[in-house]
């Protein structure tokens, strides 16, 4: 593929010889029909400037290509009475004309005049070739300076499309010169009014891919920190088993290290959720998504959890309701949120599951009658790793954080309210989507 300098270069310079051959070809037919004006005229004025005494006769030169005709004189008898013929010509049959022709001799094209003079027939006749040599000699002597010109020009134009696309390699330059670790956005002052947008956009995706780093480095740096207090627990955990004394010691230290391996495997999961659902959604990832269907899965999934702790789980109310959404990461969203709310409801409380439409805007909403959590923070809810003060569930504190991050995609809004326990306490959340 071309580069933008070449087709820049390539197209002027094309378009500067069509101009110079359209200019040339024009200057050579208006030359020629003025050639063929004046050589008709010098036809005639031969013709009719012969002598009725044809003693000194005319005389046809060779030098000059005007005067290459051939003249010739026939008497009322039709006796020859005087003949002119340039060298390298023949002479011509009599074809008792009364004006010109354009005559056909040998395979070649002449013009010929004839008329009755002096009680005689003149005929005068010269090559078409003549005349054709003649116009283009002039031509090529009054077109030999646009050729200079256009020489000069295609000269001028490789200094300024050089110059002229100077700004693109600039710009080429201070983008090599960038750093993944440490961007910088491009000055806008230093580049031409023409690549402003084109800066404006590079900015702006440096500016994302620079979140995007500082988003990878965060969370690589907040996953090492939370792995490495379940992995220094295991080996902890692994020493007392190692040091027990007995089958029993020995059987609840190992009872132990399942439930670190638990806590750990758990964490993972979370994260690996957590970068999956980090990305944008594509286009072709969005389906029409059922949500009963969706809700009943969800609730069977987690009826086992909900059995064992002896909590109310189920459907409050359905709405006939289709989202398009990504299906995965609907169930992930609506997963993570069950999971919180059978993980903070005390035993014997109460966990529901809602759908509907709320001002024209399609929802999803989990609420439970646990302990709730304090107005002043439930922002930080959706904070990575966050797990408010005093409480003795274990966790990750990334489900929220992957909620919204789903939510975030499918652009989607979420509202944190009071549940429907005494006095107020346990917590809703409630996911409301925009179309």
């Amino acid at each position: 593929m071309r580069t933008i300098r070449q087709q820049l270069l390539i197209g002027l310079l094309c378009a500067t010889l069509a101009c110079v051959l359209g200019a040339g070809t024009m200057l050579y037919r208006s030359l020629l029909a003025e050639t063929n004006e004046l050589a008709d005229l010098q036809l005639r004025q031969l013709a009719g400037a012969l002598p009725g005494d044809l003693s000194g006769g005319v005389q046809a030169g060779s030098n000059d290509p005007e005067e290459e005709f051939v003249l010739q004189a026939w008497n009322a008898d039709s006796s020859v009475a005087h003949r002119a013929v340039a060298a390298g010509l023949t002479e011509l049959p009599r074809y008792q004309l009364d004006g010109y022709a354009q005559i056909m001799v040998n395979g070649d094209n002449w013009r010929v005049y004839g008329e009755q003079a002096h009680g005689r027939y003149v005929q005068v006749g010269q090559p078409q070739h003549v005349r054709d040599e003649l116009a283009l000699g002039m031509a090529w002597r009054a077109g030999a300076p646009l050729l200079v010109i256009a020489v000069l020009f295609a000269a001028l134009m490789l200094v300024v499309v050089g110059r002229a696309l100077r700004p693109l390699d600039r710009l080429a330059q201070a983008v090599v010169g960038q750093s993944p670790t440490a961007l910088q956005p491009l000055d806008p002052d230093s580049m031409t009014p023409d690549l402003l947008p084109v800066v404006t956009a590079l900015n702006g995706l440096m500016g994302k891919f620079d979140e995007a780093l500082a988003a990878q480095r965060t969370f690589v740096a907040d996953a090492a920190h939370e792995l490495r207090s379940p992995l220094t627990a295991l080996k902890l955990q692994l020493q007392l088993v190692e040091r027990a004394d007995g089958e029993a010691a020995r059987a609840l230290a190992l009872s132990k290290m399942h439930e670190r391996l638990d806590r750990g495997s758990h964490l993972v999961r979370q994260l690996l959720s957590l970068a999956r659902h980090e990305s944008g959604l594509a286009r072709t990832q969005l389906q029409a998504v059922e949500v009963n269907k969706l809700l009943a899965s969800v609730v069977s999934d987690h009826s086992a959890l909900a059995d064992s702790r002896e909590i109310d789980l189920g459907v409050e109310s359905f709405a006939p309701l289709v989202l398009q959404a990504d299906p995965d990461g609907l169930r992930v969203l609506l997963n993570n949120l069950v999971d919180n709310a059978l993980r903070y409801t005390q035993r014997g409380g109460r966990v529901d599951l809602l759908a509907g439409v709320e001002q024209g805007q399609p929802f999803l909403c989990v609420r439970d009658n646990g302990p709730g959590v304090a107005p002043a923070l439930r922002e930080r809810l959706f904070d990575r790793f966050y797990r408010p003060d005093g409480n003795d569930v274990w966790g990750a504190g990334l489900g929220l954080s992957i909620v919204r991050n789903i939510a975030d995609h499918h652009r989607a809004a979420i509202r944190l309210d009071n549940g429907e326990g005494e006095q107020g306490k346990g917590l809703s959340v409630t996911v409301l989507f925009t179309c």
